[in-house]
């Protein structure tokens, strides 16, 4: 009895390692796949985000709208793909991935949105203290060049004063060539 549980406690143990081989190769196909995929969406965002900018005078609009479609439908048909694998074709022991994927999937993504919101928040609140600084500078500069223009226009207006010939006739200066005396 022991050298049969024993023959199959090793069978138990090389099929475990199997399965541990299988689920290793498993991932990392799967690795491989999640990246070009994601690499595939970041190019499709980026095409958008650079048409949205600087249209393209050689590119149609029906040319713009099916490559944006075929790139869709070539990300769908990935994903079906691996869904397919998945659910049809994995080992029983990952049991129902692709539910967890998916679930898992949906918190990763609203946890990368919460650190974007997070981060056009910071970037919102730098711009708007750059803005008020800007503005109080402007403020500043518009209140010092306002006081060096009266300064300056009144200390014209007193030398035009003295110097006038009304002045001069009234009041007898010391020296000709003092204008502020």
């Amino acid at each position: 009895m022991y050298q049969e549980y024993k023959a199959q406690g090793m069978e138990l143990v090389d099929a475990y390692g199997q399965a541990k081989d299988v689920v290793a190769d498993l991932s990392g196909h799967l690795g491989n796949f999640f990246k070009a995929h994601e690499q595939l969406e970041k190019h499709v965002h980026e095409e958008e985000l650079k048409v949205k900018k600087a249209r393209d005078p050689e590119l149609s609009v029906n040319q713009e709208a099916f490559n944006r479609i075929m790139a869709q439908k070539e990300m769908q048909r990935l994903e079906t793909e691996l869904r397919e694998t998945l659910v049809y074709s994995a080992p029983r022991e990952l049991g129902a991935i692709w539910t967890e994927f998916e679930a898992m999937r949906d918190r990763v993504k609203a946890e990368r949105a919460e650190v974007q919101r997070q981060e056009l928040l910071k970037q919102q609140a730098a711009s708007w203290r750059r803005a008020k600084i800007r503005k109080q500078i402007q403020s500043q500069l518009t209140s010092i060049f306002a006081v060096l223009f009266v300064t300056g226009w009144f200390l014209w207006l007193m030398i035009l004063l003295r110097t006038s010939v009304t002045y001069r006739g009234l009041y007898s200066s010391p020296s000709s060539f003092c204008v502020l005396c």
